[in-house]
């Protein structure tokens, strides 16, 4: 799938910015961020280095994407709380919100900022924020600073492999 993807986006690159923003909030997302491979960012990031997308450009379509995906999975978490293990994905998997309730309760904050950046459970912490009741300033202002830290550290390797190759 990665292959024909790339293939695609090297043809039809004005669809990269939205390519860099849905692998970035697919990624984020509660339960899909656990299937979707983060090569899929860095080949897309060097095909936007390859295409002459400037890399502030790309930064910012990560940013978003990871924002946006952060928040659904935050409200989610809220809207649902414990309910949510009832959910298919959940009941077949409850280590997943075990493992995500761990990491949060001894992180507490700090979690959401290091989450993002450990795959297994990236798309899981900001759902347990919101289903522990974290005030929502708290999470946006947290999620925002991550995302900062988080579209930079991710895009720049394959980026830079994409200059390099030119």
């Amino acid at each position: 799938m990665l292959v024909e993807l790339t293939d695609w986006l090297a043809t039809h690159q004005q669809w990269l910015g939205l390519a860099i923003f849905l692998i970035s909030f697919t990624e984020s997302l509660a339960v899909a961020g656990l299937v979707v491979p983060v090569f899929m960012l860095f080949a897309v990031s060097a095909l936007a280095a390859g295409g002459g997308m400037p890399l502030t450009v790309a930064v910012v379509w990560a940013f978003s994407g990871a924002v946006l995906g952060d928040l659904i999975s935050f409200f989610l978490g809220r809207y649902f709380h414990q309910n949510i293990r009832n959910f298919g994905p959940f009941r077949r998997n409850p280590q997943w919100i075990d493992s995500g309730e761990f990491f949060f309760r001894r992180y507490g904050w700090l979690s959401i900022v290091l989450g993002r950046f450990i795959g297994p459970i990236r798309p899981i912490i900001p759902m347990v924020a919101g289903m522990f009741d974290m005030p929502v300033w708290r999470f946006v202002v947290i999620n925002l600073l991550s995302a900062l830290a988080w579209a930079p550290a991710y895009l720049i390797p394959g980026y830079t492999t994409g200059r390099a190759a030119q």
